[in-house]
């Protein structure tokens, strides 16, 4: 198998951390941790990360384009994103730090194309964590994208092509609603066909990006904000409407005291200026950490 070799950046970086919050994703296929080893499909082809003494061994049998994969490579497994300046000011608040302080070095890992967190997303809005992380499988099972690899079996995420091609009937295991189904499909075709461009959101500035999210019928706030922290690792708002978020907010900001709610994520972390919803997502994966299991 070929091998590349990402070193590692002089900021923290700690691929044991991540393959901590990621073994606890329910339902892996995206991204799949067996030991110390982090599986997943890159660029279309299966993928094998593994940290070594000064960075991270990828090893593929495909034949792909080196300068391409590794540029992949680092943007999915946030090796470009500095948090120092982060950890610094987190370093200054001793109420924050003690939520942060476990998690520094955890990088900020991406999806591979916009597309996927859209669709990823939208499966997500109003649902439990775990149920959707069991409808994302299902829909990559419909599309039929399994890579096995000996006993491990990783999932590609559908081209928009690929959904376009779906009937809202074919879509009914996700169990999800019929007005997400429609909107996942009506996306996919708007891509296809050139109505929307999605991929322009990389090249976008945060609040550009944001406002042309917020025109795709059925996205709103929490869709818009995450599509782009998960694509492009940026966090400019606080996700208040995330319920999740707002259990972590009420403990480990309120030691459970009180009631969970929005209003009170809000209050808690604008306290924070522009680091208010990067501070979000870190008490989030604290959460996941602290309070989901391994899956084995």
């Amino acid at each position: 198998m070929p091998k590349f070799h990402i070193p590692y950046p002089s900021y923290p970086y700690r691929f044991d951390l991540l393959l901590a919050i990621l073994s606890r994703f329910a339902h892996p296929a995206r991204q799949v941790v067996q030991g110390d080893m982090l599986w997943r499909v890159t660029d279309g082809a299966v993928v094998c990360y593994q940290a070594d003494n000064d960075g991270i061994t990828i090893e593929t049998s495909s034949d792909i384009d080196p300068d391409k994969l590794l540029a992949s490579s680092r943007h999915i497994l946030g090796f470009d994103i500095d948090l120092t300046d982060f950890y610094t000011y987190a370093k200054s608040q001793p109420e924050l730090w003690s939520v942060i302080e476990p998690l520094q070095g955890l990088p900020i890992f991406c999806t591979e194309t916009v597309f996927e967190a859209m669709i990823t997303l939208i499966i997500e809005q109003h649902i439990a964590w775990t149920n959707a992380l069991r409808a994302q499988k299902i829909l990559m099972e419909i599309c039929d994208t399994q890579r096995p690899v000996d006993d491990v079996i990783i999932y590609n995420f559908p081209s928009p092509s690929q959904l376009a091609e779906c009937e809202p009937e074919d879509l009914k295991p996700l169990k999800i609603t019929n007005r997400r189904i429609d909107l996942m499909i009506r996306l996919s075709n708007d891509v296809v066909n050139g109505d929307f461009d999605l991929n322009a959101i990389a090249t976008m500035d945060t609040q550009t990006a944001y406002k042309h999210l917020l025109q795709i019928k059925g996205v709103g706030h929490w869709t818009a904000n995450n599509v782009i922290s998960r694509t492009l690792g940026r966090f400019p708002y606080i996700s208040h409407n995330d319920v999740a978020l707002q259990s972590a907010v009420l403990h480990y900001f309120h030691d459970d005291v009180g009631k969970k709610s929005a209003q009170q994520v809000t209050e808690t972390l604008e306290h924070y200026g522009d680091y208010a919803g990067l501070i979000g997502h870190f008490t989030l994966l604290r959460w996941v950490l602290d309070n989901y299991p391994v899956i084995s």
